[in-house]
């Protein structure tokens, strides 16, 4: 059986971030989870967005594949956890 080491990719503050950095993982077939934080996976569940943010995990052996997306889709010129 394979070892999976989940590395974070990004931390996000807002709905908006979140959906295009989701979208685009999802978009491209990286696997990824969500850490949110407080109570915001009760919020994301209820209302369907949350206020307190949330961590963006990705495989390790996926993490370089997902930060050049992230450099490409948000414009960015260096990539920082």
């Amino acid at each position: 059986m394979k070892d999976i080491n989940i590395v974070p990719l990004i931390t996000v503050n807002t709905e908006m971030e979140y959906n295009i950095i989701v979208g685009a993982l999802d978009e491209n077939e990286i696997p990824f989870f969500v850490k949110n934080y407080d109570i915001g996976s009760y919020m994301r569940i209820i209302t369907g967005s949350t206020l307190y943010g949330a961590q963006i995990l990705v495989e390790e052996s996926d993490y370089e594949k997902a930060k050049e997306l992230l450099i490409t889709i948000l414009g960015l010129e260096e990539f920082e956890k």
